[in-house]
């Protein structure tokens, strides 16, 4: 029987997950078990799910449900370290980017408007332009003047008459961020696939060094920060993380516990720093492609060689043996995890579900003793979250929106935020 079948299928994916890392351990069923039309509803990410001037959409997928049985993992991994996972949150971390930010659905534009969802000549693309020179590279990929005021329009008329793989192809080459979507099914849960042990407490306190930047990775840091260790944010001079200027409020969230060290990565100072920093740490979260890191020098798997016990946490969009890019939102749409009716699922759904596998593969590697790459793949992660659509319709109740799946009323929560400390 899948997880998604079971009785709780968020506990039941927590034990599929602590399996494919290697732990055995003991996931107890809730009292009340939730159902995946529940948890979408009760996360807030359903509420910007959607046409702005429509309902909020169910999901094909089960994202709010997978990431209840993350948290929940990790919460166990907690008891097994000695640590206390009460300050963790819940499902509605996948909203809260969008309440501190109030951004709304907006169906085939992303809530943060820079993906859009764009008919291809066989199948959907998405595609994000986030940066300027995102913009600038459409005249080569399209071989097309483009009004740089709106280069939308022009951009869907040349995508339509072409194929998705030659879409993405040509997206990848000129570093853009663009996904085909796959409607298949689920891809089993992902993890290392490690002989299962029994993991002991930890002997001492962990310190986590966090390179990355964006919202999976700092989420990661975040949530272990959150059980207790003690986290290390380093930042490039050069090139800081972009979040702290577009949504300061969050950024400090999950940023505002964490030491933070600036280095100037162009300088042979600055990373000798980085190298000594990653060198001692017991974690290192990082988000960069393979190549970034290999240019400056610095090379994870003989870190990790050397290291008695240290967990690299490697989040790429599409895994390290990819030289691509990709946002929560155009790698959630690749991987088919989309509302009904051909919409974004949330808010970059993938970052957070990502964040929160990462700390889990992260603390399972340090509870087990093993020196390792971890190379975790958005996509993949989003692909375990696909599931059939199910069976619901959503009603409208005055000027708020319910789930009814034939059981139950279920409200569908608008994101909130979380309170800083």
């Amino acid at each position: 029987m899948s997880w998604a079948d079971a009785a709780d299928p968020a506990a039941a994916y927590a034990r599929a997950l602590l399996t494919s890392h290697g732990i055995a351990a003991d996931v107890a069923d809730a009292e009340q078990p939730s159902s995946i039309v529940a948890d979408w509803a009760a996360c807030g990410a359903m509420h910007l799910t959607g046409a702005t001037d429509g309902p909020p959409r169910l999901v094909e997928g089960a994202p709010a449900t997978t990431m209840r049985g993350a948290l929940l993992a990790l919460s166990t991994l907690a008891r097994i370290a000695g640590l206390d996972p009460m300050r963790l949150p819940d499902s509605r971390v996948l909203s809260e980017r969008a309440a501190y930010m109030a951004l709304h659905r907006r169906g085939r534009t992303s809530a943060g408007g820079a993906t859009r969802l764009l008919d291809a000549a066989d199948r959907m693309v998405a595609l994000t332009l986030s940066r300027p020179e995102d913009i600038a590279s459409l005249p080569a990929l399209t071989g097309r003047e483009m009004t740089a005021a709106d280069p939308w329009p022009s951009l869907a008329e040349w995508v339509r008459e072409s194929p998705a793989s030659e879409v993405v192809e040509r997206a990848v080459l000129l570093g853009l961020a663009a996904g085909a979507v796959d409607p298949t099914l689920r891809t089993p849960v992902p993890g290392s696939r490690s002989s299962p042990v029994q993991p002991a407490p930890l002997a001492g306190p962990v310190t986590v060094v966090d390179l990355s930047t964006l919202w999976a990775g700092p989420l990661c840091g975040h949530l272990l920060g959150l059980l207790g260790a003690r986290v290390i944010t380093v930042e490039s001079t050069r090139r800081p993380d972009p979040t702290r200027a577009v949504a300061p409020e969050f950024h400090r969230l999950l940023r505002g516990d964490a030491a933070r060290v600036t280095l100037d990565l162009a300088d042979p100072h600055g990373v000798a720093a980085l190298t000594e920093l990653v060198s001692t740490a017991d974690i290192v979260i990082e988000s960069t492609r393979p190549r970034a890191l290999h240019q400056l020098g610095v090379h994870p798997a003989e870190i990790v060689a050397a290291a008695k016990a240290c967990s690299w946490v490697s989040i790429t969009a599409y895994g390290r043996a990819h030289n691509r890019i990709g946002y929560g939102d155009d790698v959630a749409a690749a991987a088919g995890l989309l509302g009904s009716g051909a919409v974004f699922a949330g808010d970059a759904i993938a970052d957070p579900l990502t964040g929160a596998h990462a700390a889990v593969a992260a603390l399972a590697g340090v509870l087990t003793g093993r020196s390792a790459l971890l190379d975790i793949a958005m996509h993949d992660v989003a692909r375990a979250a696909r599931t059939a659509l199910p069976d619901a319709a959503v009603v409208a109740r005055g000027e708020e929106w319910y789930v009814d799946d034939g059981a139950e009323l279920v409200a569908v929560r608008r994101p909130t935020v979380r309170p800083t400390t």
